[in-house]
């Protein structure tokens, strides 16, 4: 092992800073870098001699290239990177990984150097302090924090397809049913046919587990006129849950519920929303939460909220109905489900407050109180209801989570 001098954690000049620059340039290049994986490289280059470059090259290169198409792009880059800095302005002129640049990665001056190539301290510096000026703007990550409703038809398209590649599921439920595994009850089938090789003397006893199985989920989507930005790609959400995923059921209200089910799981999104335009009747009008869920109790929940189901409510809790009803309707349907969720598009915007008599009528009576403003809020509820129990638990009174890490 190198002494302390060598130690890029804890050497007092500018290796590691200009490490992690690197790491910041491989991955503006296309490669699979992340932080992490900078902090392994550092921690490496413990164990080797910093003076030798080549031992440097070979530990950054097998830690950091994952892909053979970027051994010579890596190759490049660590050449023009690593070298003694000058008085001058540097271009780091690299090919692309398959995207297309906005331009080059341009390098600033070391400290006290002007751009006419004049310095304060005309000596050299005795270690390598080149910066480089990385763009750090992702429009991915820039699409996965945009509010829905400044998207535009572009953006949406990019949405839609991100949406496609989210998870089927939102965790599993176990069954009455078992199958061979891990487990404490003893599978006396198995026992006595397996022990027979060995002339009935009990040698084995092999168990059995539970089986598991998707949660049914329920989608319930206000299309009233205070959610007309939102709607459309609420409803693409639920087209592409309802295909990819099992037991999904849909239903939309605004003054009446209605069942979409059937029509939401067109393959063509485009003949989807035909048919669903074409099913609902009070599409944009006013909103009457506390009716459409006593509809939904009386005549729904007992075919569609069996076998643990998940019930998923987005609106911004705008309703022009009797509190009383919503709040006595939303009490019944908690009971009803295994989780009652409420996911709400203005919940993640600064200062806003569920204040609302149809807010404060719902709100003691959820489970989750979660916002679904972008791709990222729609990202963690998913990851976040594939965590639950499988079994039934005591019910918190609701969680009001913040998604804008």
């Amino acid at each position: 092992m190198t002494d302390r001098a060598n130690n890029p954690l804890e050497s007092g000049g500018q290796l590691l800073h200009n490490l992690l620059l690197f790491g910041r340039v491989c991955k503006t290049l296309g490669m699979d870098v992340t932080p992490n994986r900078m902090i392994e490289v550092a921690q490496a280059l413990n164990y080797v001699d910093l003076r030798n470059r080549l031992d440097v090259y070979h530990t950054m290169r097998a830690m950091i290239v994952t892909r053979h198409r970027d051994l010579e792009l890596f190759d490049q880059a660590f050449d023009l990177f690593w070298q003694r800095p000058t008085d001058d302005w540097r271009v780091l002129d690299l090919p692309a990984a398959g995207d297309e640049r906005q331009g080059g990665l341009k390098a600033l001056l070391p400290p006290g150097a002007s751009p006419s190539g004049e310095s304060e301290n005309s000596q050299p510096a005795p270690e390598m302090t080149l910066t480089a000026v990385v763009p750090t703007y992702s429009q991915h990550e820039a699409l996965r924090r945009k509010d829905f409703a400044e998207m535009t038809a572009e953006e949406l398209s990019a949405a839609k397809q991100v949406m496609e590649r989210l998870p089927n599921t939102l965790g599993f439920r176990r069954t009455r049913r078992f199958k061979p595994g891990k487990g404490q009850q003893i599978d006396l089938r198995r026992t006595l046919r397996d022990n027979m090789r060995y002339n009935g003397e009990i040698l084995v006893l092999p168990t059995v587990a539970p089986r598991t199985k998707p949660r049914p989920v329920v989608l319930i989507c206000d299309i009233s006129g205070s959610m007309e930005r939102y709607t459309r790609i609420f409803l693409h959400f639920m087209h592409t849950f309802a295909s990819s995923a099992d037991q999904v059921e849909s239903f939309v209200f605004s003054v009446h519920l209605t069942r979409i089910t059937h029509a939401i799981r067109h393959k063509s999104i485009d003949r989807a929303l035909q048919e669903v335009g074409t099913a609902v009747r009070d599409w944009g009008g006013g909103t009457r939460t506390g009716d459409a869920l006593r509809e939904f109790n009386y005549r729904w929940s007992r075919r569609v909220l069996g076998r643990g189901a998940i019930v998923m409510l987005i609106t911004d809790g705008w309703d022009r109905g009797d509190p009383d009803l919503l709040r006595q309707e939303a009490a019944r349907l908690q009971r009803s489900c295994h989780r009652f969720i409420w996911l709400n598009p203005l919940l993640d915007i600064p200062d806003y407050e569920p204040l609302t008599r149809g807010a404060q009528a719902l709100l003691p009576n959820t489970d989750d109180f979660l916002p679904l403003r972008n791709l990222a809020n729609l990202e963690m509820i998913m990851k976040a209801l594939q965590q639950l129990n499988p079994r039934a638990s005591g019910r918190p009174a609701y969680r009001q989570l913040s998604m804008n890490r």
